[in-house]
């Protein structure tokens, strides 16, 4: 039989506040601990679908990604300069009239206000 109210209040206590794949392997864990329809009575206690608990499963018997990582290697949008390989050209042809700072060091800033508006394109 499976302890519903245990696995209730053990979600509202810790899992519903962990990240996305905290969520996922805590649920998971839940379902393997109530054995034989554990997958849909946690699917349906904590809200997560079912194919979320099963990816959840197949984590457990993995080893844990690198600390810090949430998703596997590649999850995620791509990055805006990957999409636009010209955007870095681009802003900085925007702000060099009005960058200071020493060009040997890597520190510079932009003297610009809001207030004086910007031409694009330049």
């Amino acid at each position: 039989m499976i302890d519903r109210h245990g696995i209730q209040r053990r979600w509202e206590a810790d899992g519903s506040k962990r990240d996305e794949r905290g969520r996922r392997v805590f649920a998971a864990s839940e379902a393997r601990a109530a054995g034989r329809g554990g997958i849909a009575a946690t699917s349906q206690i904590t809200g997560l679908a079912r194919s979320t608990i099963g990816r959840g499963l197949k984590e457990l018997d993995m080893p844990s990604p690198p600390h810090g990582r949430v998703r596997r290697e590649g999850g995620g949008p791509r990055l805006l300069t990957e999409r636009d390989p010209t955007l870095l050209a681009d802003l900085e042809r925007l702000v060099e009239p009005a960058t200071l700072g020493d060009p040997e060091r890597p520190l510079l800033w932009v003297s610009k206000s809001l207030d004086k508006r910007y031409e694009w394109p330049p």
